[in-house]
């Protein structure tokens, strides 16, 4: 099936979101074109019987501005505008492109929110009628897709730390038990394979062991973790210190310069750490992340030539 179209079905997931808010709140939320928008990321996706590749569904990412949807799958751009039918269950969606890969088709669908923050929905791939269910079998020419909606940029979360997977990353639990995976926004910790990188782990494990947080998010990575801004009391009585800021200074992180440049922050807590020598600072040439990542990625690609010329 066309890759087009693919683009355009997931187009028709991100409007109908807006649209399948429970009956209660549907009226504040045609009053209001804002209410309607929003970030989406695919969840699990079935084309005529088989699943789409994970690869495909993390590099899309879909955008609702008032009528007007936009879809970007793997850098490629697809726009246009929706109708929804609400005259019927589930209600129907037809979309047309504007500018893209779908610029001049149409397509249809029938769709629903399971969740608050979860909607699927399924379409035909050559819009010649409206599914009458949500399956999209071998040979049906179907596509069914489940969403989850992004918090939006400047949401606030608070709970307790579950986990701590990485030396920058963590899991933290919310009111009524669901998970976030938080990646601390504009640092880079070293790897667990790097030097100080198990030790910067287990350091941030205690740190934050009992405590709670609050956390503002910046969005979304394409690993699909909450990039955010995290804020943490360290002692009973003591202000809240922003703990991406904090584990700089500690010389546990590096300031990620590449996606946090104006950051003065954290530019003042890493000089701070050199000067005087803390933590992974303290190792005579320590090697940056993602300076590491690299050189990783460069050995497995010549191991891999190598492979093949000895074949």
């Amino acid at each position: 099936m066309r890759w087009s179209l693919r683009c355009a079905a997931i187009a028709l997931v991100f409007w109908g979101a807006a649209e399948l808010l429970r009956a209660d709140e549907r009226s504040a939320v045609q009053s209001t074109a804002e209410a309607q928008d929003g970030t989406w990321h695919p969840v699990t996706a079935m084309l005529d019987g088989a699943d789409m590749s994970q690869s495909l569904r993390e590099s899309t990412v879909l955008k609702l501005t008032g009528e007007q949807y936009a879809v970007t799958v793997n850098g490629t751009p697809d726009r246009g505008t929706c109708v929804v039918d609400r005259s019927v269950v589930p209600w129907r969606l037809k979309i047309q492109g504007t500018v893209g890969p779908n610029q001049g088709k149409t397509l249809l669908a029938i769709f629903e929110l399971t969740k608050e923050d979860r909607l699927r929905v399924c379409y035909d791939l050559m819009g010649l009628k409206y599914p009458e269910a949500f399956a999209a079998g071998a040979g049906s020419g179907r596509l069914l897709i489940e969403y989850r909606r992004e918090l939006a940029r400047g949401a606030e979360l608070s709970g307790e730390v579950s986990g701590v997977p990485d030396s920058d990353a963590l899991l933290l639990r919310v009111a009524g038990g669901r998970e976030h995976r938080i990646r601390l926004n504009g640092i880079d910790a070293p790897e667990l394979q790097q030097p100080f990188g198990q030790r910067s782990q287990q350091l941030l494990q205690q740190l934050l062991r009992g405590r709670v947080l609050r956390v503002v998010t910046l969005g979304e990575d394409r690993a699909g973790q909450i990039l955010g801004d995290v804020y943490v009391r360290l002692a009973e009585g003591e202000a809240e210190k922003l703990l991406n800021v904090e584990l700089v200074e500690r010389g546990w992180a590096w300031h990620f310069v590449r996606f946090a440049k104006d950051n003065r922050e954290l530019s003042e807590a890493e000089q701070r750490a050199r000067s005087g020598r803390l933590g992974l600072w303290s190792e005579a040439s320590p090697v940056a992340p993602w300076e590491f990542r690299r050189q990783q990625a460069e050995a497995a690609k010549g191991g891999e030539t190598g492979a093949k010329s000895g074949q």
